[in-house]
C-alpha cells in the first residue's frame, strides 16, 4: 500500500458520498482523482483493489443517533486482564449502547457508545467498567451531524433495514425485496442521506491490507489553546500515512496512521511525545473492528411503535443477554433455566423467589453474582418469546 492508496482510502472515509450505494460513484472517484493529482483510471483501479483487499469488507447504513436524540462517546478502555479479553469483548457486545468496537493488541479496546444524557452516559460507562474490570477509561466526544428528519414512514424504515448491513446493495434488489420501484428507493435513500438521517460508513479492517500496520495514535492536549496547532501538526507530519482522525473533543485527539513497518510504531509515539502542546500520547495496533447497526435498527423499530416490530426488536435485544445469564447460572448454580414469560415480566426462577429483570440488570447481576429482585421491563419494550 503506497501513499496514493492511503490518500484514496482517507478520501473514501471522509467523503461518504463515495459509498457504493451512491449511484454517482464514478463521478465521485473522478473528483477525488482530480484533487489527488492522479488520472481517473488509476484511482478506479486502486479503489477496486482496496475493496478486494478486504479492508472495507462491507458498508453499513447507520441510523444517525441524533434522530433519537442521542449523542456518541468514544471510549478507550484498558482491561485489567489481557488473557480474559476475548470473554470481555463477548460481554461488551451485549450492551445495547455499544454500537462499535475496535480491538487492539494488548489490553486496549475502543468503544463507540450512544447515550441520551449525562446520567445515561455515566450508567453505561459504569457498566462497561465493571464488565471490563477496567484499569483506565478515556472519554472523547464524537459529534454527529444534525438530523433534519422528524418522522419516518414505514417505507423509509423498510429501506433502511434492507441496507443496514450492506449499503452496497443495488436499488434494484432493494426494490425487488420490498415491492417498490427502483426510482422510489433511490429517491428515498438520497433524501435520507441529505437530511443526515442515515450515515453510510465502511466497516474498516485495515489490518488486512498487506504492507501496512494500523496504528491508533491517541493524545491529550496540554491545554485548550494549543488544540488547533497540535491537530494541524499531526495531520501535516503524517500526511503520507494519515487515514482518518477525530478532532472534535477539546481535551483529546486521535488519528489512524498506516505505518509501513513495525519499526515505525515506536517512532510515531516518540515524535508525538516530543511535540509542544501534547501532554501525553499512546499508540495501539488494531486487530479487528465490529459495527452493530442492527442495534440502531432495533431502536428505530421501537420508535415507530409497530407492536410486531417492537416484539421482534425486544426479542433480538434480550436474547443474547438471556443466553449469557444462562451460561453464568450453569457455573454459579444461582439461577435455573428460564421458566417462561408472565405478563410484562421476564421470569427466572431460583430455589425461592421469582426474579423480574432487564437486560442491564442481567449483566450487572452476572458480574456481581448477586440476586436480582423485582425489576420491571420499561413499558416501551414489553416482549413475549
Amino acid at each position: 500500500m503506497d501513499e496514493l492508496d492511503v490518500k484514496l482510502l482517507r478520501s473514501l472515509i471522509l467523503e461518504r458520498a463515495v459509498s457504493p450505494s451512491n449511484p454517482s460513484v464514478i463521478l465521485s472517484l473522478r473528483a477525488i482523482a482530480g484533487r489527488l493529482g492522479a488520472d481517473d483510471m488509476t484511482v478506479r483501479y486502486r479503489y477496486k483493489r482496496l475493496l478486494e483487499s478486504g479492508c472495507m469488507p462491507r458498508w453499513s447504513l447507520l441510523v444517525n443517533p441524533a434522530f433519537f436524540g442521542y449523542r456518541v462517546a468514544d471510549l478507550m478502555v484498558d482491561v485489567q486482564s489481557e488473557s480474559g479479553k476475548p470473554d470481555t469483548i463477548r460481554k461488551l457486545k451485549l450492551v445495547h449502547e455499544i454500537t462499535g468496537l475496535v480491538n487492539f493488541y494488548g489490553k486496549a479496546i475502543r468503544l463507540f457508545v450512544i447515550y441520551n444524557g449525562e446520567e445515561s452516559r455515566a450508567r453505561t460507562i459504569e457498566l462497561i467498567s465493571r464488565i471490563a474490570n477496567a484499569e483506565r477509561i478515556t472519554l472523547s466526544r464524537t459529534p454527529m451531524p444534525q438530523c433534519l428528519t422528524k418522522n419516518l414512514t414505514s417505507t423509509d424504515v423498510a429501506i433502511i433495514r434492507s441496507l443496514s448491513n450492506d449499503a452496497r446493495k443495488p436499488s434494484v434488489l432493494v426494490a425487488k425485496e420490498l415491492g417498490l420501484a427502483p426510482k422510489t428507493v433511490r429517491k428515498r435513500v438520497e433524501r435520507l442521506r441529505k437530511n443526515n438521517t442515515v450515515l453510510p460508513l465502511p466497516v474498516l479492517n485495515i489490518a488486512s491490507i498487506a504492507g501496512i500496520i494500523p496504528i491508533y495514535l491517541s493524545y491529550v492536549y496540554s491545554n485548550g489553546e494549543v488544540k488547533t496547532f497540535v491537530d494541524r501538526e499531526i495531520i501535516s507530519h503524517f500526511d503520507a500515512g494519515y487515514i482518518m482522525g477525530s478532532f472534535a473533543d477539546p481535551e483529546n485527539g486521535n488519528v489512524v496512521i498506516g505505518a509501513p513497518t513495525m519499526a515505525e510504531v515506536p517512532k510515531v509515539l516518540e515524535w508525538a511525545n516530543s511535540q509542544q502542546g501534547i501532554a501525553s500520547a499512546r499508540v495501539d495496533i488494531a486487530t479487528e473492528t465490529f459495527m452493530f447497526p442492527e442495534k440502531l435498527i432495533e431502536m428505530l423499530d421501537l420508535k415507530q411503535g409497530n407492536p410486531l416490530l417492537r416484539n421482534q426488536a425486544s426479542r433480538n435485544l434480550y436474547s443474547s443477554a438471556l443466553i449469557e445469564l444462562h451460561r453464568s447460572s450453569e457455573s454459579t448454580g444461582r439461577l435455573q433455566h428460564p421458566q417462561g414469560i408472565k405478563s410484562n415480566h421476564l421470569v427466572w426462577t431460583a430455589s425461592a423467589p421469582v426474579y423480574y429483570v432487564t437486560r442491564r440488570q442481567i449483566l450487572i447481576s452476572f458480574l456481581d453474582r448477586e440476586p436480582i429482585i423485582s425489576f420491571r421491563f420499561p413499558k416501551a419494550i414489553f416482549c413475549s418469546f
